[in-house]
């Protein structure tokens, strides 16, 4: 499911997930910014190299999602932290299944800004 480095052809969505990875040899954890179909943006310390392949492990409530991800684009930010795009590149059937369907019920909630102009009831 690999796309071209900048195309991202599904929403994502604001969402918080713990995700951990490994990198240089070692398991760290952070938590995804957003979160679509196609892949995540994550936070993290230090920058992560375009085209790098990470391992990863999202939880999605009860359920998580164990695969493959490459880095798309890195930006360092001050605090010495880095946004780094990834996406999937290895999603079996049954993990791609248990995404779409928790995508799906994000889909459903009512955003922010729908409940402030009385659109979320």
């Amino acid at each position: 499911m690999p796309l071209s480095p900048h195309t991202r052809i599904r929403s994502r969505y604001p969402f918080c997930k713990i995700v951990s990875y490994h990198h240089a040899g070692r398991q760290f954890l952070t938590v995804t910014l957003n979160l679509g179909i196609d892949g995540m943006k994550i936070e993290t310390h230090y920058p992560l190299s375009n085209n790098e392949e990470l391992n990863f492990k999202l939880i999605l409530g009860e359920n998580s999602i164990c695969s493959k991800g490459r880095v798309v684009r890195s930006e360092s930010l001050p605090g010495k932290r880095t946004v780094s795009d990834v996406e999937f590149i290895e999603l079996s059937e049954q993990n791609l299944a248990t995404l779409q369907s928790h995508l799906t019920i994000l889909e459903e909630w009512p955003r922010p800004q729908d409940m402030r102009e009385g659109k979320g009831n």
